[in-house]
């Protein structure tokens, strides 16, 4: 007596059916199917980094410097037009520039630390010239996407991670972390889709397994902490 295939037991036993029917996948577009590398669109990056400071502009009304590896970041002009902001373009600032950060009252990393071999040591750096009481804002992206060679981050950050960096530092007190980003968010910015693509509904979801934008707030310890 014969043995049955095994395939014929399984569909028999548990009701297994194979479709003979193709399927396809739709992976959607965003509003379009092409990449843009048009510096005037705005990038999911920034379109987040304007969500995370529109409820803190007060505090940026103060001399501020930003570091960062674009000239002009795309987020800067969410800033109050009073702001006196100085930009150092570039994630390893020289002596004036370093030394720039202890006369302002905020200080803003714009992704300059995934630039760099050793974040802790440049984290250390900069908040050694800190003044007392200074804030400190640190961006990281926490999905990576292809970049020309000169412009590839060494690092993505996860949000714990970016908490653990600011946290052993003794300086740095209240810290916190907030996070932006959610899958659409994710491919969008992986395949530089601008955010003008989006709706708001598909900026505002946060979803924790898709960091796009990571951002610590700090402040330094007083003279007597």
């Amino acid at each position: 007596m014969g043995t049955a295939p095994l395939t014929h037991v399984l569909r028999g036993r548990w009701g297994v059916r194979t479709s003979r029917r193709r399927h396809s996948v739709e992976l959607g577009d965003f509003g379009r199917r092409l990449p843009s590398h048009d510096r005037g669109e705005i990038s999911v990056y920034d379109a987040l980094v304007r969500r995370f400071l529109r409820p803190r502009l007060a505090e940026f009304a103060a001399p501020g410097l930003v570091f960062g590896p674009d000239g002009e970041p795309g987020w800067t002009d969410v800033l109050p037009a009073a702001a006196d902001v100085n930009i150092v373009r570039g994630t390893e600032p020289s002596e004036p520039e370093l030394a720039a950060a202890a006369t302002v009252d905020w200080v803003v990393l714009d992704r300059a630390l995934q630039w760099v071999p050793d974040m802790t040591e440049a984290l250390e750096t900069v908040v050694g010239r800190l003044r007392p009481e200074a804030a400190l804002v640190t961006f990281f992206t926490g999905m990576a996407r292809a970049e020309p060679e000169n412009r590839a981050p060494l690092w993505t950050v996860a949000p714990y991670a970016a908490r653990r960096l600011h946290e052993v530092r003794p300086e740095l007190e209240r810290v916190e972390v907030e996070q932006y980003g959610n899958v659409t968010l994710a491919l969008a910015w992986i395949y530089r889709l601008p955010a003008t693509d989006l709706t708001e509904r598909e900026l505002a979801a946060v979803d924790p397994a898709y960091p796009v934008l990571v951002a610590v707030t700090a402040s330094k310890r007083g003279g007597g902490g």
